[in-house]
């Protein structure tokens, strides 16, 4: 493993596929041992059978669902048995359930909060065992750029990830004692098969930014990657903008 991290033990959640699935990919490629988390069981095994093949890196792959907390605790320990530890959790399993917000349904909101916010809490609650042990520790969530700016029809979206912040702050405060630093990302428009079922017209005017192209995946890879790392050590409680400009 490169002597850029001090970190080995990775564990991503919603990472059988999209973002998730590239940084798990980044970070084995790195180096790192490297669970993936998804609730497509059968999704995160092939996952981390190809990256692991590709790589050469220790990749696991479990089914979770961020919403049920004992299954959480549950694919947690088994990551933890099969990589001997956790160090390193990126929370970023999500959903989107768009709809102006007086047509949105009770189970719209619940299911978006459960998977976004209450997810994100639940994997960080499930890793306290590893990460409030001394040693070097590292956290990134997953927020967006519309929980700066706003968006129509996204409220209970924006309302989840604007949480996650908050959970980044506070979570940077209660942890730093034990050397794991906790910071987000907030992606803007990222090519993946979520955002590829948005009407052209928002996806064309989404790609319009100072850098004139849409974000990639490995964009967002490559941020987790740098925050995992030493060069890293000393940021915590950051939201990083990772949006080609897009609210410049």
């Amino acid at each position: 493993m490169s002597d850029r991290y001090s970190v080995s033990k990775a564990v991503v959640t919603g990472g059988a596929r999209g973002i998730g699935a590239a940084i798990a990919e980044r970070l084995a490629g790195e180096g790192l041992a490297v669970t993936v988390l998804d609730v497509n069981e059968a999704g995160a095994r092939e996952t981390a059978e190809r990256i692991s093949a590709k790589t050469g890196s220790a990749v696991f792959g479990f089914g979770c669902d961020v919403t049920d907390r004992a299954n959480v605790q549950a694919a947690f320990a088994a990551a933890a048995d099969a990589m001997n530890g956790i160090d390193t959790y990126i929370g970023n399993a999500g959903i989107t359930r768009d709809r102006m917000f007086h047509k949105l349904t009770d189970e719209d909101w619940d299911q978006v909060i459960a998977v976004n916010l209450t997810g994100a809490f639940n994997g960080l609650r499930a890793c306290v065992p590893w990460l409030r042990t001394e040693g070097p520790g590292r956290v990134v969530l997953m927020s967006s750029l519309v929980a700066k700016a706003g968006n129509i029809g996204q409220m209970n979206y924006i309302a989840s990830k604007a949480g996650v912040v908050g959970l980044v702050r506070s979570g940077a405060l209660e942890l730093a004692r034990f050397g794991t630093t906790v910071n987000g990302i907030r992606p803007g428009f990222i090519v993946t098969e979520m955002t590829a079922k948005m009407p052209e017209a928002a996806l064309t005017k989404l790609s319009q930014n100072p850098i004139g192209r849409a974000g990639l995946p490995a964009d967002i890879a490559g941020t987790v990657a740098f925050l995992c790392s030493t060069d890293a050590d000393f940021i915590t409680g950051h939201i990083i903008d990772v949006n080609g400009g897009l609210d410049l």
